[in-house]
């Protein structure tokens, strides 16, 4: 079996992303799982950890980080160091699909869409630029997304995590496994 499934995304680093054109796929159409790829090389992996649940682990230059949402209709996105019972950050959506990022009480990014049918979205950073975008989920079944890394966004400490939570998010968001909001 290949990287994916463990969780182990060692094939390429952030800052060889830059410039590259990213791909979200799922690999098998009935495994929950999906793997970030740059010219055949793995940049990061999310896999759902349960056939109907919303704990998801992943991987991403280095961190493994685990993403589950909470909460019925005040809903969020726990993020954890695997292993870990403390949150390192937590996203919040609101209503229209949107939302804020906290990391401790420090930094914070918000989600927002890039276009006007909201099918590209961006991690901004508070200085204003896109740290990570995305576009997609596309095809019948959405199994597939382009993501990008800007210059700006290699240099941030929180694009490790920000790079799968938005793939992450969008799926909630698009139905692939439960509402979200």
């Amino acid at each position: 079996m290949s990287k994916l499934w463990t969780g182990d995304a060692r094939g390429m680093r952030l800052n060889e992303a830059v410039g590259c054109d990213l791909e979200w796929r799922q690999p098998e159409l009935w495994m929950r799982a999906y793997q970030l790829t740059c010219n055949g090389s793995e940049l990061a992996s999310i896999r759902f950890l349960k056939r109907a649940g919303l704990l998801a682990a992943c991987a991403c230059d280095g961190r493994r980080l685990t993403f589950r949402r909470i909460g019925l209709y005040a809903t969020r996105v726990s993020i954890r160091e695997t292993g870990s019972e403390m949150d390192i950050a937590s996203f919040s959506p609101d209503w229209i699909g949107r939302g804020r990022v906290v990391f401790g009480r420090e930094r914070r990014y918000r989600l927002r869409p890039t276009n006007f049918w909201a099918t590209q979205w961006a991690f901004e950073a508070e200085d204003g630029n896109d740290a990570v975008r995305l576009s997609g989920p596309h095809g019948l079944f959405k199994r597939s997304g382009r993501a990008q890394v800007t210059p700006s966004g290699v240099r941030l400490v929180d694009t490790p995590v920000l790079l799968p939570l938005i793939w992450y998010v969008r799926m909630l968001m698009n139905g692939a496994f439960a509402a979200f909001v």
